[in-house]
């Protein structure tokens, strides 16, 4: 009996001991790794929000091309394909250091007209992988993609897959737009190991000047809860001119702009300190029932 209580005493020790080193870790990778901002995270820790802004349906007007490329932010356009303008005005981001995506038109469920270069669930993979290949030469400096429209066909496996297989090989990032809440684009992105993540807030699909302002202050809370978001607009002059007034009040604000390129690292970040997070909280409960016990 002795030696069983013996024994007893001698494993809490040792488990709180191994609880301890545990913790001891958790706190040293705390210190160390990159800071990131979740309300969720230490207060040392929650400084910054991050913001990544997509100008989609980049390339069919000149002047109102060239206002969103003049916009004061790390800013991020997409281009679809063959607009009359998307080179032209690809090759002015890239000289003003703005980063560019390419808005591949995909098909939609209301049959909306794809114009050049969409991708249809009726392709077969040689002429999807063909139109797909035209589509990536066709904008230049792209370093992401994200669907334009594509409320079908994000919804089917196999087209998502040949997506997949073409932009690992020429090593792109992804954005599911998320026109679809069926959507399998990102799911598949994230099994093929790409770069990817969605869309949190769409800015104009009402151009009433409230409702936009509504859906930015939607941004800034959903950036102030998780670290970050991901929001898309459109160079419409009306969307245009409440973006104009309300970016410098972000700013102001402490909010950061960043490229979509840089997105994934901050998410990335900022999941892991939460893993931490969580298991410094569990450390602790785990700490307070050996001692109540």
């Amino acid at each position: 009996m002795r030696f069983t209580a013996v024994y007893i005493v001698f494993s809490l020790c040792l488990m709180q001991s191994a609880i301890a080193s545990d913790a001891k870790s958790i706190q040293a990778s705390l210190k160390t790794s990159p800071v990131t901002s979740i309300e969720t995270a230490p207060k040392s820790l929650a400084k910054k929000f991050y913001i990544g802004l997509i100008i989609d349906d980049m390339g069919y007007r000149y002047q109102s091309g060239k206002r969103a490329i003049n916009l004061p932010a790390n800013i991020t356009y997409s281009f679809l394909p063959y607009a009359p303008h998307a080179r032209k005005l690809a090759n002015l981001a890239n000289k003003n250091q703005k980063e560019i995506m390419l808005h591949l038109p995909m098909e939609a469920k209301n049959g909306k007209a794809l114009g050049p270069g969409g991708l249809t669930v009726a392709m077969s993979k040689p002429v999807f992988d063909l139109e797909l290949q035209h589509n990536l030469s066709a904008i230049p400096y792209i370093k992401g993609v994200n669907n334009h429209m594509g409320s079908l066909l994000t919804q089917r496996l196999e087209p998502m897959i040949w997506l997949m297989e073409k932009l690992v090989e020429k090593q792109i990032y992804f954005v599911d737009s998320r026109t679809s809440e069926k959507s399998m684009a990102l799911k598949t992105a994230r099994q093929f190991g790409i770069r990817s993540e969605t869309r949190d807030i769409f800015v104009d699909h009402d151009l009433n000047e409230k409702s936009m302002n509504h859906q930015l202050a939607l941004a800034l809370d959903v950036a102030r809860r998780n670290g970050s978001a991901v929001v898309i607009a459109h160079p419409f002059p009306e969307t245009m001119k409440v973006l104009e007034k309300w970016l410098p009040e972000a700013q102001a604000e402490g909010f950061e702009f960043i490229y979509m390129s840089q997105m994934f690292t901050i998410r990335n970040d900022i999941r892991a300190q939460r893993k931490q997070q969580k298991r410094l909280t569990q450390w602790k409960i785990q700490r307070s029932q050996i001692k109540n016990n």
